[in-house]
């Protein structure tokens, strides 16, 4: 809210970069819904600070003392009446849906070795899910008993649901398989693709299991071994974590589709996206691709198909309008986090934002303090310096932009941002949206 609507009262608030500032408090007339109203505390300011908490008006719009109404946020698209993809029939409510795609057993590269590593301890929490999980899988004809010199120990792993995720550690036997050509697309150049469509509606389909989808010729099964309560299994069908599981997956799904004849759309492994200037010409487009897809074979969970609509996720990034963003729950992640108290911990910090560097101007410069630590030769020590990059970077990420197709025409106005530091120069070219100053 602009710092001219002031009120009497003073009131400090301190943000994730540890400063703290004052700001006036005036009461208002709310509506959290769109429909009533209510008087509500508001805190106003010539900027907006970078705090932790609940954002109640992102959705949200309040009226000043003049009457004046004021929107926040982007308010939520009404779908009433746009019918949405996870009605068409033929979709699984089954968590553990699992199709068998209608093509002959696949014969796969073999390791040139055998590879024997036995079961290591597995987290307490897991266990009674991964047995759970064996059974049903078993009972799916996607597992089966067997007695193989092979073995690899089983990775469970959480997804971020809370559920968990069967999987087997096969470092060691993707050590000793024959390569095979990768055919799995980049993931930054579907995201440039998609950016330059410049799209009003998404639709986004998830196959449910899809490795699991795929059958495995029987002289292929036994190095894929693993063992689980002194019962050796292996796999019926493509496994999870062997290195070659992605590009035969990725290969199958798109012949599918082609064979179909399907819509425009991008696809990464399983996750397929299609969009348009309207909801029915992305609803049509879905529907096709769900009915190619059912019709070969695979499983789709009604919770993983989304849209028609006007704001969707793709591949972790979230898009409107051709425009990439940063999801809401990912920023709220990245803020939250403590100062780091070894490499460690800083690397994993690195990790979580570099994805989004290309949102952040001077992306380079800003975290060099924070790379600074993580080298071999130097010890940990974090400092003033790597505290106020630490700062700066999470603000940044709070309040970074979405990026739009790169556009040409005489009316296009380019920003070039350059800094210098200790560490070297960096540089970054820019557009601004159109009607920007």
């Amino acid at each position: 809210m602009p710092s001219r609507h002031v009120g009497a009262e003073s009131v400090p608030i301190a943000g994730v970069t540890g400063g703290s500032k004052d700001f006036t408090l005036v009461e208002a007339d709310v509506s959290l819904t769109g429909k009533e109203w209510e008087k509500h505390p508001i805190v106003t300011g010539p900027e907006a600070p970078c705090i932790l908490g609940i954002d109640y008006l992102r959705s949200g719009c309040f009226k000043d003392p003049k009457g004046l109404r004021w929107a926040f946020g982007i308010a939520a698209v009404v779908t009433e009446g746009i019918r949405q993809l996870n009605t068409l029939p033929g979709l699984s409510e089954n968590p553990s849906a699992v199709g068998l795609l209608k093509v002959q057993e696949q014969r796969v590269p073999i390791a040139t070795s055998i590879v024997h590593r036995r079961q290591y301890r597995t987290t307490r929490d897991g266990v009674i899910p991964i047995h759970k999980m064996i059974q049903e899988l078993e009972s799916q004809g996607v597992v089966s008993k067997t007695h193989s010199p092979f073995n690899s120990p089983i990775w469970p792993v959480r997804k971020s649901e809370g559920e968990w995720r069967l999987t087997v550690d096969y470092r060691a036997l993707n050590e000793v398989t024959p390569p095979l050509s990768a055919a799995v697309p980049d993931m930054l150049e579907l995201q440039y693709e998609l950016k330059s469509k410049a799209a009003k509606w998404y639709a986004t389909i998830d196959i449910a299991n899809a490795f699991f989808s795929i059958p495995l010729a029987a002289e292929c099964r036994p190095q894929f071994a693993f063992t689980w309560r002194g019962v050796q299994y292996t796999w019926n069908r493509l496994p999870q974590g062997w290195k070659h599981s992605p590009t035969i997956c990725h290969g199958l799904i798109q012949t599918a589709l082609e064979k179909g004849e399907a819509p425009e759309h991008l696809q990464y492994i399983d996750d397929i996206i299609v969009w348009g200037n309207t909801a029915a010409e992305v609803f049509e487009k879905g529907e096709k691709i769900i009915h190619i897809l059912l019709k070969a074979g695979f499983a789709i969970k009604q919770s993983k198909v989304k849209g028609p609509a006007r704001e969707i996720q793709f591949l972790g990034v979230k898009w409107q309008d051709g425009r990439r963003q940063i999801p809401t729950e990912v920023i709220n992640k990245i803020t939250a986090m403590s100062p780091p108290t070894n490499k460690k911990e800083t690397r994993a910090f690195l990790s979580a934002i570099g994805f989004w560097r290309m949102h952040i101007p001077e992306y380079s410069q800003i975290v060099s303090p924070l790379y600074l630590v993580t080298r071999k030769k130097n010890d940990f020590h974090w400092g003033p310096e790597q505290q106020q990059a630490f700062a700066q970077i999470k603000q940044e990420i709070a309040h970074a932009v979405a990026l739009g197709p790169v556009r040409t025409g005489l009316d296009v106005k380019n920003v070039l941002y350059s800094a210098a530091g200790n560490n070297g120069l960096s540089w970054s070219l820019w557009q601004k949206v159109p009607g920007e100053t």
